[in-house]
Order: structure tokens, then C-alpha cells, then sequence
């Protein structure tokens, strides 16, 4: 059977701590914010594993949320792919990819180690330092061989992360897969992922999004991209209805998801918006919110990869996986052996 779901972005292995302020002070870094390294933040990822307890993730966003989609579909629904080395970390990150019933077709460089993300969590605030190290070498051509261009061609929904465009291979990836998707009536679903990317990357993202049928995103992503394009205005549900409005290379509506932490999910396709409240969780049950947002967009296309294009629905989904994941350290899932009474959406 063919896989219903291709995802793609960088193949990341997250190390969390639970650092003291002045680490983040020190590396000029936010208590809530994704950043790339640079020079200044090489020492960091030394630092935080002799001096702190670290916990390891596998982790990428768009591995988180291709794990999560994986909870909701049948066996070997979900394909995953991105740049790793041969490495020990490559290995740890397969592994817990397979217990998650994630099927991963990594491409496998030597020319850098396998990409890291510190993960420095501050009572509820997460602030992340990715180093892409091999997830950059990715190579358009990989995805073009015909015996990977076959998941392209057989799979009916796609699932990409904005991280991906940084670097020229994930680009081209992600504008190739787009346009077979706008070109064959599949859905391609893209995440905003952080906010320097509408920064510094507009022009790449606007090319995918031109293609994009399912926009996510949280609030702080909606609404730097809403400034970068002097809309005018910081009202989540506003911004929404016009990331939906934007201009699409077909016919059909572009429905944008906006997630809020804590506070409501907003939906929008054209004029047309609606919230919905998150499932509430007592402070004592947080334990983190790293990969919430990964795990919401699991859920939601672990229920749209089945032909469910209510939002409402897939939005009860994804917060039905946001809950699960807070409670637990980094965007990790029950097992799956514990599986067996996901309620119906």
C-alpha cells in the first residue's frame, strides 16, 4: 500500500534542559523563540551538555508532526524524509521514528554530523537553537531519484515545515512537491515555523505558499508575517482571513490554521473565521510545551489524511495530541501499544 502522507523538513535530535535565565542572557537568546545558530552559539550546545541534566528528543518539527499524524492512521500511513549522517544520533532518531510507527527515508551524508536543536526550557517558555549541520545537505536530487519521486507521486497529502526553505535543496523540494500537489488536486499543507522566516525568507515562503492549501501557524508567526506585509493590524483572526486570501496558483480555498498557546485556535478560509477554546490543562499537569504546536498539526492531519476536511474536527484532533504532549517531555506520544482507545473526531 502506498503512503497516504509525505513529510519532509529537517531531521533534527533535540537535547533539553531546563537552563537558569542568564544561559539564555548570555547567548542573547528570547525565553520563546526558534533561532538558527550562528558563530556566537557554537559553545552553547558543549555547555549545556556538561553542565546541565539534557534530555534527548527525536525531534524536527515536521518529524514531530508526522509521528503525531501517524497516531491517528493506519499502520505505515506516514513516510518522513530529510538529511541525516551516519551517526549515532541518525541511529537513536530512526529508531524512536520506528516506535512511533513512522516509516523514515533518510538521505545519508558524510560532509556533517546529524543536525542538533538545543532546546533551553524555562518554567513554560522554550527557546530553541537549531544547528542544521547535515538537515542543510539535503539535495533536491535525492527526492528526484525515481525510486523516492515514487512516494511524491503516490502519496495524497503532503506536510512541510518552513525550516526546510533555508537552505537551496529543501527549497526546491518544497516548490517541487507543491506544485505536483496545486498540479494534481492533492492537499500540500506548510508551517509559517518561526518567525524570522517571513523575515528573511519572505520571497521563498510566498513561492510555497502560492501553493499551499493548509497554512499553519501560531499567533507570533501570523502576526510578524502580517507586519512584514504592513497589513495593519495585530488581530489574529484578521491576519488568518487574509494568509488565506493571499494569491493561489488553483482554484481551490486555502484554509489557514492559527494556533495561541493557551488561548483559542483560530481557523479561516476566505471572509469566513472561527475559534476554538484548548482543551484546558492545570498548571500542576505542564510539563512542557516543546513540540505542542508540532503535535497539534499531528493530529489535525492524522484526521484531514483521512478525507476529513472539517476543520472543526481536525482542530478537536490536534488538541486532543497538544494535550498528550504537554504532559510529557518534548513532542513525545503514548506508545503504541497504548494506542488502542483514541476517540473518534
Amino acid at each position: 500500500m502506498p503512503f497516504t502522507l509525505l513529510a519532509m523538513e529537517n531531521p533534527l535530535l533535540d537535547i533539553q534542559c531546563k537552563p537558569n535565565e542568564d544561559l539564555l542572557k548570555k547567548y542573547n537568546l528570547k525565553a520563546n523563540d526558534a533561532i538558527l545558530a550562528d558563530d556566537s552559539h557554537q559553545p552553547l550546545y558543549k555547555e549545556i551538555l556538561d553542565n546541565y541534566e539534557v534530555n534527548y528528543v527525536a525531534g524536527g518539527a515536521a518529524q514531530n508532526t508526522a509521528r503525531g499524524a501517524q497516531f491517528f492512521l493506519p499502520p505505515k500511513s506516514v513516510i518522513y524524509m530529510g538529511c541525516v549522517s551516519d551517526d549515532k544520533f541518525a541511529e537513536t532518531m530512526k529508531k524512536a521514528a520506528e516506535a512511533d510507527g513512522l516509516t523514515t527515508n533518510y538521505e545519508v551524508t558524510k560532509e556533517a554530523p546529524t543536525g542538533v536543536c538545543a532546546v533551553l526550557i524555562t518554567g513554560h517558555n522554550r527557546s530553541l537553537v537549531t544547528r542544521l549541520d547535515a538537515a542543510e545537505k539535503f539535495q533536491v536530487s535525492f527526492l528526484q531519484s525515481p525510486e523516492n519521486w515514487k512516494y511524491v507521486e503516490e502519496a495524497k497529502y503532503y506536510y512541510f515545515g518552513s525550516f526546510f526553505i533555508t537552505h537551496d535543496g529543501g527549497y526546491q523540494s518544497a516548490l517541487l512537491v507543491s506544485e505536483h500537489a496545486a498540479k494534481n488536486n492533492k492537499t500540500f499543507a506548510l508551517n509559517l515555523s518561526a518567525p524570522f522566516l517571513s523575515m528573511f525568507f519572505k520571497e521563498r515562503l510566498d513561492a510555497i505558499i502560492k501553493n499551499t492549501d493548509v497554512l499553519f501557524g501560531n499567533e507570533d508567526e501570523a502576526r510578524t508575517y502580517a507586519k512584514q506585509m504592513n497589513w495593519g493590524t495585530e488581530d489574529v483572526e484578521e491576519i488568518a482571513k487574509k494568509l488565506s486570501q493571499l494569491e493561489k496558483s488553483n482554484s481551490r480555498p486555502r484554509l489557514v490554521v492559527i494556533t495561541q498557546g493557551a488561548h483559542a485556535t483560530v481557523t479561516a478560509i476566505g471572509n469566513e473565521s472561527h475559534s476554538y477554546p484548548v482543551i484546558k490543562v492545570d498548571e500542576s499537569e505542564i510539563v512542557d510545551t516543546n513540540g505542542c504546536g508540532d503535535g497539534f498539526c499531528g493530529g489535525f492531519m492524522g484526521l484531514y489524511a483521512q478525507g476529513v476536511e472539517d476543520p472543526a474536527r481536525c482542530v478537536q484532533a490536534g488538541h486532543y495530541l497538544a494535550n498528550l504532549v504537554i504532559k510529557n517531555i518534548g513532542p513525545t506520544y503514548p506508545p503504541m501499544s497504548e494506542r488502542t482507545n483514541v476517540p473518534s473526531f
